[in-house]
């Protein structure tokens, strides 16, 4: 079957605007993007005619105001070639690797192959998780928004069990099962939209969310609406800038701040159901 063509997009951006680039950039249907070592851009790719609608019309005018947004047909190649750019990250304990570059001895070891989802372990976000994870006791854990799989197979790694992870893109959850493979591992993989409230997530003591604002309010209302006794003992809140904080708190009312880390303007909740 032949591929669908792509469209490179590529947004010059201040380190002010940066971050925020960032949180715009993870609501769009991207197949793929790239932080630039310097911080200074973002490449990102999107299947030919996505720009045409309207949450994708929002988001790139969004990142427009933000720097200066080019684009270019995509080469055949790119979804190898982009790779380059991938090196292996350590968290505590936990190693999150490249499959051509070697374990660490002495790490829980993370093989990661990128291919077309987000999730190299190099993003404050992700290491935020990474640390949050290991301050948990393990326990039964749900992955929102799983991208590559990176989370979900670090904490297997890290003894909790099952996990479940979820992903509403279809790129990213067949990128997450061949890092599973790649990993020796196997989380029970769910496609699912977590805007949508009828879709059924499995029950868990750990909840991770790495992901935009709207998702992890729209989780918190599920929380709020459902029994008491199937909520998360512990929410993991993820990508999140500094003024989302509040919003994104006010979702769990029933939940107290355990921890909160931050990192330039992203920050991290570490919640703890009340009682």
């Amino acid at each position: 079957m032949t591929a669908p063509p792509f469209v490179r997009y590529s947004l010059a951006v201040d380190a002010a605007a940066y971050d925020r680039a960032v949180s715009a950039l993870l609501e769009l249907p991207a197949s793929g993007w790239q932080e630039d070592a310097g911080g200074e851009r973002l490449t990102f790719w999107l299947e030919e005619g996505a720009s045409a609608a309207p949450p994708v019309v929002r988001a790139l005018h969004e990142l427009e105001a933000l720097g200066r947004l080019d684009t270019a047909p995509e080469r055949n190649d790119w979804q190898t070639s982009w790779r380059r750019l991938h090196r292996a990250i350590r968290v505590g304990g936990v190693c999150v690797r490249p499959p051509w570059e070697l374990a660490t001895p002495g790490l829980l070891d993370v093989v990661v192959d990128v291919g077309m989802a987000f999730g190299t372990g190099s993003h404050a976000t992700t290491r935020q998780c990474l640390a949050a994870l290991q301050e948990l006791a393990p326990a039964s854990l749900l992955d929102l928004g799983t991208g590559s799989g990176v989370l979900a197979l670090a904490a297997l790694r890290l003894g909790f069990t099952p996990v479940h992870a979820c992903d509403c893109d279809e790129f990213a959850l067949r990128a997450a099962a061949r890092n599973a493979r790649l990993n020796g591992l196997a989380p029970h993989f769910l496609h699912a939209d977590l805007s949508d409230p009828t879709v059924a997530l499995p029950a868990a003591k750990v909840v991770l969310a790495n992901v935009a604002l709207k998702p992890i309010a729209a989780y918190g209302r599920r929380l709020a609406s459902g029994p008491a006794a199937a909520a998360p003992r512990h929410v993991v809140l993820a990508g999140l800038l500094e003024t989302q904080v509040d919003e994104a708190r006010a979702a769990y009312p029933q939940y107290a701040e355990r921890e909160r880390r931050q990192d330039g303007e992203w920050v991290q909740l570490t919640l703890e159901r009340a009682g």
